[in-house]
């Protein structure tokens, strides 16, 4: 019997214009508990935008979010602030402070947002980097890690924050190809234990083999979701069986 699962996230018709470009269009999807729902499509196509909407670090056009049942009104500003706690985000590029050991990375902000004790947030700090494997690394500085230990900081610090609802955002496009794995194994890692996720990437491999649902995007629009079996070998969208069959030819499982 399946397993039902209740609405965590819910995307309305988000649609954001950089000038006369439309880079976003009506874009709309349903993250339930515990679902990595997986976003894939060309480069451009709007992934990146859709997330970056979705916390409201990028001001949309147009859409509505709502966690949980409760509507976010961006310009609500306590509520923003209360609702970016709970939704977590993962960049590319891993947005971390140089001058600070991955453990102060981590701790900073449970002191200054969540307003814990230094004590309690360290100790905290050194829980979630030990999870996401850096238990010998944590008074390191980002210069002295990989891109790979620097993208696992920036999990951990995410994690920190107890968030509802991780948004993942091309975690592995900054890495050598030896690092990769190891911020995949991480991701997966989270989704077998429970973590609601919505991430982009064009590792069709990792993608097939993980999601719940995948996304399909291109030029803005959501083409096509389904799950892992039906966009790869079922799918009904013309487009999106030219990228992934194209995808899957030059890179394999990669």
């Amino acid at each position: 019997m399946k397993m039902i699962r209740n609405s965590v996230l819910r995307v309305e018709g988000m649609t954001k214009r950089y000038g006369q470009k439309e880079v976003l269009k009506n874009a709309s999807l349903t993250v339930n508990e515990g679902e990595l729902k997986i976003l894939i499509g060309p480069s451009g196509g709007g992934k990146s935008t859709l997330l970056q909407c979705i916390n409201f670090l990028v001001t949309p056009d147009a859409g509505r979010v709502w966690l949980k049942g409760e509507e976010i009104i961006r310009t609500h500003k306590r509520a923003l602030y209360a609702y970016r706690q709970k939704v977590g985000m993962i960049f590319q590029d891993f947005n971390l402070f140089d001058h600070l050991t991955a453990l102060n990375n981590v701790t900073i902000g449970l002191v200054r947002v969540r307003g814990m004790h230094k004590q309690e947030a360290l100790d905290k700090a050194v829980y979630e980097l030990e999870r996401v494997g850096l238990k010998d690394h944590i008074y390191k500085y980002p210069a002295q890690l990989s891109g790979g230990q620097k993208q696992r900081v920036s999990i951990a610090r995410a994690l920190a924050m107890d968030p509802e609802v991780m948004l993942i955002d091309e975690p592995t496009s900054a890495l050598d190809p030896e690092l990769i794995s190891e911020v995949l194994a991480v991701i997966e890692n989270l989704r077998a234990n429970g973590m609601t996720m919505v991430m982009s990437t064009h590792h069709m491999g990792f993608a097939r083999e993980v999601a719940d649902e995948i996304v399909f995007l291109e030029d803005g629009c959501i083409l096509e979701t389904g799950t892992p079996d039906k966009i790869f070998l079922r799918a009904e969208c013309e487009r999106t069986r030219a990228f992934c069959s194209k995808i899957l030819e030059l890179y394999g499982n990669a």
